[in-house]
């Protein structure tokens, strides 16, 4: 279970540092991509969990082995 938790941590990590990095070389003013970056950060985040929850369920759906 351990190592579930630091995946989980390298992925906010790497997540976090792509999402910024993306946000501050897309917009060239640095005050306007302060504002957006918690917007883009809460997508992103967000789309990755619709994601694991469309993940899990195919796999609760098509793969079970019951």
């Amino acid at each position: 279970m351990s190592g579930l938790w630091v995946h989980l941590l390298l992925f906010l990590l790497m997540g976090t540092a792509i999402v910024t990095l993306g946000t501050f070389y897309a917009d060239a003013e640095d005050g306007r991509a302060r504002k957006l970056w918690p917007r883009r950060m809460l997508s992103f985040f967000g789309g990755c969990a619709v994601l694991v929850i469309v993940m899990l369920v195919c796999e609760h759906t098509f793969a079970a082995l019951g």
